[in-house]
C-alpha cells in the first residue's frame, strides 16, 4: 500500500494514456510505412506503363517517315525537320529516332518490375539495332543503287516487318507490368488483412492494460474513470465519434481531453485508409480502361495496309483518322469524365473502323437528343456495348444487322439504349450473362468483363440503383441499357 501512495493520480492516469496511445501510434506508424510502399509499388508500375505507352507511335512515325523516304527521295535530316503529314503523324530523322528510342527501352530495362519485362526491353535494343543496319541499307538503295519497286519490297520486308515486332514488344511490357500490378494488389490486400489483424490485437492489449491500471484509481476517481472506461469500450467497438464532456481543469480533465483527441486521430486514419484503399481502387480502373486491345489495332491496321496497297488512298485517310480519334478519346488526357458529346464521337470513331471490315453484314446508326450532348458522363461506358453487339450479335448472324446506339434525358436520368437485331441470346444466356455481370471482379468470366466493368463503375459513381440491364431474344435483337444520373451531386 506504501509503495501505491508513491503513485500520484497524475502519475496513474498519465500511465493510462500511456498504454493506450503508445501502442496506437506504433499501429498507426506501421499502417502508414504498409500504405507507403503499397502506393510507390503502384506508381512506379503505372509510370512504367504510362512511359511505354509514349512509345507506342513509333510504329506510325518511323512507318510513315520511311515510305516518304522511298517514295520522294526525300534525305532522312529533312525528315527530321518534324513536319506534320496529312494523317496527323510528324516525321523523324529515322536513324536518330530510333538511337531514342534504343534510351528509352534502356530506361524501361532500368525501370521494369518484373524480369520478363527486363528481357523484353533488352531483346528490343537488338532489333532496334537489326533496324537500324536496315535503315542504313534503304538510305543507300534509294540514293541510287534500287529501283522504285526493289525498295518498296525491302521496306515493306525489313523496315515494316521490324517495326511492328518492335510494337508489339512495347505491347507485350505494358502487359506484363499490368499483369504484375495485379499481383501487387492481391499481396496489398494480404497486407492490409496482417495490418487489420495486428492494429486489433495491439488495440484489445492497449484497452486491456488500460483498464487494468484503471480500475487501480477507482478509489480516488471513480466516477471520471467509469465513465472514461465506458467510451473506451465504445472505441474498442469501432465508434471513433464518441467524446467526453470536460468540465474541470484538474488531472482527470487533461486525461479526457487526450482521450478525446485520440479517438479523433484513430478515427481519421480509419477513413484515411478507407480513402486511400478508394484511390488504389480508382487506379486500377483507369489502368484497365487504358489498356489497347492488341486484336483490334492488329485487325486495323491491316485493313489500312491492305487499302494502301490497293490505292483505296481515302479510305487509308479515313481510317487512320477514326483510329487517332478512337485513341485520343480512349486516353482523353488521363480525364475520368468526358462529355456525351466526345464518348458520341469516340463510338463514331470505332464503328467506322469496324464497317469497313464488316460492310457487307453490319450498319450502324446513333442517335443523341441534343440536351444531353454536355451532360458528363464516365468515360468508355458505351463502346463495350458496342463492340458486344458486333461480336456477339451481328457477326453470328447470317445477313446485315444493324446496331443501334440512342440516348435521351428522361427527368434526372440519362438513359442509354445500344440495340442489334443480330443473333440474340436464349433465356440460360441471358440468365448467365447478367449473373456474371453482377459478381465481385475475381468471379467473372472474360467474355463479359467488359459489361461487368461498365456496370460496376456506374454502381460506383452513381448508386447501386442505376447500372447495365440486358434484354434479348434469341433470333430477334439484343438491347443493352445504362440508366445513370445526370450530374453525379
Amino acid at each position: 500500500m506504501q509503495k501505491q501512495k508513491k503513485i500520484s493520480l497524475n502519475q496513474r492516469l498519465l500511465l493510462i494514456a500511456g498504454t493506450a496511445f503508445v501502442p496506437m501510434l506504433f499501429c498507426l506508424m506501421y499502417a502508414l510505412v504498409s500504405l507507403n510502399n503499397a502506393t510507390t509499388a503502384y506508381s512506379k508500375i503505372t509510370h512504367n506503363v504510362t512511359y511505354a505507352n509514349q512509345c507506342m507511335e513509333f510504329k506510325d512515325r518511323m512507318d510513315y517517315s520511311m515510305y516518304l523516304a522511298v517514295i520522294g527521295k526525300k534525305d532522312y535530316e529533312v525528315l527530321g525537320k518534324g513536319e506534320m503529314t496529312v494523317n496527323g503523324t510528324v516525321t523523324v530523322d529515322p536513324l536518330k529516332y530510333i538511337g531514342e528510342t534504343k534510351k528509352k527501352c534502356m530506361e524501361l530495362s532500368n525501370l521494369a518490375t518484373v524480369e520478363i519485362s527486363r528481357s523484353q526491353m533488352r531483346r528490343m535494343q537488338n532489333i532496334l539495332e537489326s533496324l537500324e543496319y536496315r535503315v542504313v541499307e534503304m538510305e543507300r538503295m534509294i540514293n541510287g543503287e534500287g529501283t522504285y519497286d526493289e525498295n518498296m519490297d525491302y521496306l515493306d520486308q525489313n523496315i515494316y516487318m521490324l517495326t511492328s515486332i518492335i510494337e508489339e514488344g512495347f505491347i507485350s511490357y505494358i502487359q506484363n507490368e499490368t499483369t504484375n500490378l495485379n499481383e501487387v494488389r492481391k499481396e496489398q490486400e494480404e497486407q492490409n488483412r496482417r495490418v487489420y489483424s495486428f492494429c486489433i490485437g495491439i488495440s484489445v492489449l492497449a484497452i486491456s492494460a488500460s483498464v487494468y491500471f484503471t480500475i487501480k484509481a477507482l478509489q480516488s476517481v471513480t466516477v471520471p474513470i467509469r465513465k472514461l472506461c465506458d467510451l473506451t469500450q465504445k472505441v474498442a467497438e469501432g465508434d471513433f465519434t464518441v467524446k467526453s464532456k470536460v468540465d474541470d481543469m484538474d488531472e482527470i480533465a487533461v486525461l479526457t481531453r487526450s482521450f478525446n483527441e485520440m479517438t479523433e486521430e484513430i478515427g481519421g486514419l480509419v477513413d484515411d485508409i478507407k480513402e486511400k484503399e478508394k484511390n488504389l481502387y480508382l487506379m486500377e480502373t483507369k489502368l484497365l480502361q487504358e489498356q489497347i486491345n492488341p486484336h483490334f489495332l492488329y485487325n486495323t491496321l491491316d485493313t489500312i495496309v491492305w487499302l494502301a496497297e490497293d490505292r483505296q488512298y481515302k479510305a487509308v485517310v479515313s481510317m487512320v483518322t477514326s483510329l487517332s480519334g478512337f485513341f485520343r478519346s480512349t486516353l482523353s488526357s488521363g480525364k475520368d469524365f468526358i462529355t456525351v458529346r466526345e464518348e458520341e464521337n469516340h463510338i463514331e470513331s470505332y464503328l467506322k473502323i469496324q464497317q469497313v471490315r464488316y460492310q457487307d453484314i453490319m450498319e450502324y446508326q446513333i442517335e443523341m437528343e441534343p440536351e444531353t450532348l454536355d451532360i458528363m458522363i464516365p468515360k468508355l461506358l458505351l463502346q463495350p456495348l458496342v463492340e458486344n453487339a458486333l461480336y456477339h450479335g451481328v457477326k453470328k448472324k447470317r445477313g446485315k444487322s444493324t446496331i443501334l446506339v440512342r440516348g435521351w434525358c428522361e427527368e434526372e436520368r440519362l438513359i442509354f439504349k445500344v440495340i442489334d437485331n443480330g443473333k440474340g441470346m436464349t433465356l440460360e444466356e441471358l440468365d448467365h450473362l447478367r449473373e456474371n455481370i453482377r459478381r465481385n471482379p475475381d468471379e467473372r468470366t472474360s467474355k463479359s468483363f467488359g459489361l461487368a466493368n461498365v456496370n460496376q463503375r456506374i454502381q460506383h459513381y452513381y448508386g447501386k440503383e442505376y447500372g447495365l440491364f440486358i434484354e434479348s431474344e434469341l433470333g430477334v435483337k439484343t438491347e443493352a441499357t445504362i440508366i445513370i444520373k445526370t450530374s453525379l451531386s
